[in-house]
């Protein structure tokens, strides 16, 4: 029975230590390394984690507290350690972890491990990206670049990102918590109620890894083109400001880049999107106008449709809307040579992370 419980102790304290830490088990102990320094965790096994249990284990720690010098911290783990438990274990200054992968554990003068929701079961799988996913990560980054302050981001109010992302609120919190579990985000504060926030952790890495899955991911084809008997870009803009009053679009690759920060010496073709169901409308009015001549390809005028958030994102620079810069920056990333270059001078100038 004693080893069985010993392994459920070890198991539920390894679950809740980020791998960076380095977690290994040593005959009694949790080893970990944190700048430089180790660590040592000794887990202390109390069942099923309601408040009685939670005193047993405070008298039992505290009347062996002569035992607490050598420099090891208790860890009282079990299969799901109450509220009242908690409490009676945190007023004792006590750390603890449970089963469910919920944490709470403090080494004075050196870190601070909190985990207020439960591990899900599957979250050692790998992520995948999504058609969600990718709109709520697209829309916590737009934010991200957009906010002078980030702490004043409203990336903790679900109900905010669920309706600009239009992603159920259901499905929201799932992959916010996929976040949180690729360490992109974290759960701090209170689990529930109005000091429960969230915040990045990683934003360099998210929008890295995001751009990437999006220049990949190939095109839906839907791109219609017009030729044009002009090379100049701000013509183009000024037709199409003209042709498209009143209607929502907005610019993006090589034209949005030069208008949010210059790089690129020319600028060989226009890109825009317009809102999914109105490309046929777009394409009706941009052909009325008698310099544009529809072509299969080879246009120095490009439209493309996008997802309503994507417009929720949308910022001015220099009197034309551009999308967020961050998907300036992964549709650049679908070029290569000088436009890969504009990318990161991008991300440099205008993103920062």
């Amino acid at each position: 029975m004693e080893a069985r419980e010993n392994t459920a102790s070890v198991s539920a304290l390894l679950r809740v230590i980020p791998p960076e830490l380095e977690p290994e088990w040593d005959s009694h102990v949790v080893r970990i390394r944190h700048e430089g320094r180790e660590s040592l965790f000794r887990p202390l096994w109390i069942g099923e984690g309601l408040p009685a249990d939670a005193r047993r284990a405070r008298t039992e720690l505290f009347h062996g507290a002569s035992e607490r010098t050598d420099g090891v911290v208790p860890v009282v783990t079990a299969r799901r350690v109450s509220p009242g438990a908690r409490e009676i274990l945190e007023d004792a200054q006590l750390s603890w972890a449970d089963a469910s992968g919920r944490a709470r554990i403090v080494v004075p003068g050196s870190f601070y491990i909190a985990r207020l929701e439960p591990i899900r079961a599957d979250a050692g799988r790998a992520f995948k990206w999504s058609a969600a996913a990718d709109a709520i990560a697209e829309t916590l980054l737009g934010w991200r670049v957009e906010y002078s302050e980030p702490e004043t981001m409203p990336i903790e109010q679900v109900g905010v990102i669920a309706k600009t992302a239009d992603v159920s609120l259901a499905h929201t919190a799932r992959i916010l918590r996929h976040f949180d579990e690729q360490r992109y985000t974290a759960k701090t504060g209170a689990e529930r109620g109005t000091s429960a926030t969230r915040e990045f952790r990683d934003p360099g890495r998210m929008l890295s890894d995001w751009a990437a899955h999006y220049a990949a991911t190939p095109q839906s084809g839907a791109d219609i083109e017009f030729h044009v008997p002009w090379r100049d870009p701000q013509q183009s803009i000024e037709a199409l400001t003209s042709s498209l009053h009143g209607q929502d679009w907005a610019l993006t690759g090589e034209a949005a880049a030069d208008r949010i920060d210059p790089y690129l010496t020319s600028v060989p073709a226009v890109d825009l999107y317009v809102p999914a169901g109105q490309l046929e409308p777009a394409r009706g009015r941009l052909a009325q106008h008698p310099d544009f001549r529809e072509v299969e390809s080879g246009g120095r005028i490009r439209l493309s449709a996008a997802d309503p958030y994507v417009f929720r994102l949308t910022r001015e620079a220099r009197d034309v809307r551009t999308v967020s810069p961050v998907r300036v920056y992964a549709d650049l990333l679908r070029g290569r040579g000088r436009t890969a270059e504009a990318a990161e001078y991008l991300r440099e100038t205008a993103i920062g992370f």
